[in-house]
């Protein structure tokens, strides 16, 4: 009886295990997927307020409205933010770092990659142009 006992539970763990590698292996990258793809679907219109200088980015790695009548641009810059969100979790994961210092991480790789003319907002909550 023990042994049957013994039998199931390793039997069960086994399918659960199975079930948890098969979510790793297979659904995690399709939900990575999910999040970056509207990121890149995304883009051009972001970058299109930036180039207006409707949004801008923060140095929080997040990106900012500049003109808060523009409802537009307060949704886009909201569903942005939300994936980004998504992508600092992820990628404080994978590295074993902090989200704030992922998000600190992004904003210095996006300020660098700016065109001339594109807005930042400082931590001292003052907008400084590229």
């Amino acid at each position: 009886m023990m042994k049957n006992l013994l039998t199931k539970y390793s039997e069960t763990m086994k399918s659960r295990l199975f079930s948890y590698l098969f979510f790793l292996c297979f659904l995690t990258p399709l939900l990575w997927a999910d999040y970056t793809d509207r990121m890149k679907a995304r883009l051009p219109d972001v970058l299109s307020a930036k180039d207006a200088g409707t949004v801008g980015e923060g140095v929080d790695g997040f990106l900012h409205l500049r003109q808060s009548s523009n409802s537009e641009a307060a949704e886009l810059v909201n569903l942005e933010n939300t994936d980004r969100k998504e992508l600092f979790k992820d990628l404080a994961t994978k590295t074993g770092g902090d989200v704030s210092a992922v998000a600190r991480k992004f904003s210095q790789g996006i300020a660098t990659k700016a065109k001339k003319g594109h807005w930042f907002k400082k931590t001292s909550g003052n907008w400084v142009q590229k």
